[in-house]
């Protein structure tokens, strides 16, 4: 799975846990549904780093192309 993939597919079960906790009274689940989404949020945060990362060298990477194309 790529990095994306993972950012798309923790994006999702931070959303779908949200509106779960919405339409549920039960306090005992909302607070486990909120500690997998606390686990979640923590490494959607990470991943979204190293996709920044990711894109930046990508673009750093076009730049360069770019630069030695002109010469």
């Amino acid at each position: 799975m790529d990095l994306q993939e993972r950012y798309d597919e923790l994006d999702n079960i931070v959303s779908s846990i949200d509106i779960l906790v919405d339409d549920i009274s039960d306090k005992n689940y909302i607070d486990m549904l909120n500690e997998i989404k606390f686990e979640a949020q923590n490494e959607l945060e990470e991943v979204q780093e190293k996709l920044q990362e990711e894109y930046e060298k990508e673009e750093r990477q076009m730049n360069y192309e770019y630069e030695r194309s002109k010469l």
